[in-house]
């Protein structure tokens, strides 16, 4: 079986413009739908992320958003955030600041070991979170340090993460405001 090459990769998605597809060392894989609590969630994030950074040049992007990691990867993150206004003007991010992956039984796999891998080594990337739709857990990941990384689990509707990075904060109550789980 041959390989894709990053040039396929575009002109397969320019071919195919109303799917999504996510490139990986060679191979394309088809993303899928969602539920309405992963698509509630995922607004409710932009909302509260775009809201706090209204006044910053940074943009906020959903999940139609490609963020280009490197040569062997591309993905369509939830939620995205890139500082870079050089990101403004091309077609795929590439220096995305943060990350937000809603966790589906479909997608957990790959969210929290492939993607969660390859999000941390990516050099301009401070902070991951991954977002349990069928429960209330947020996991944030955030980077200390050029190849560290901590990990906070946010679980209580009080709870209250901090995205030092971006200087913005979100509760998980309003993560998962108008979610029926």
């Amino acid at each position: 079986m041959s390989k894709y090459t990053l040039e396929d990769y575009w002109k397969f998605i320019e071919t195919f413009p109303d799917h999504k597809y996510e490139y990986i060392d060679g191979d394309i894989r088809m993303m899928t739908g969602g539920s309405l609590a992963h698509a509630q969630i995922e607004a409710n994030i932009a909302r509260i992320v775009g809201n706090g950074l209204i006044e910053r040049e940074c943009n906020v992007y959903g999940s139609d958003a490609i963020v280009q990691l490197s040569e062997n990867r591309c993905y369509y993150p939830d939620v995205s955030v890139s500082c870079d206004l050089a990101d403004w003007i091309r077609k795929e991010m590439e220096s995305p600041t943060l990350v937000v992956e809603v966790i589906s039984p479909g997608s957990e796999r790959i969210d929290r070991g492939e993607k969660l891998h390859a999000y941390q080594q990516h050099p301009t990337m401070q902070e991951i979170l991954l977002v349990d739709s069928r429960k209330r857990m947020v996991e944030h990941h955030h980077r200390t340090g050029p190849a560290k990384w901590e990990v906070c689990i946010y679980t209580q509707e009080d709870d209250t993460l901090e995205l030092a990075s971006l200087d913005v904060s979100l509760s998980v109550k309003d993560i998962y405001l108008k979610v029926r789980l």
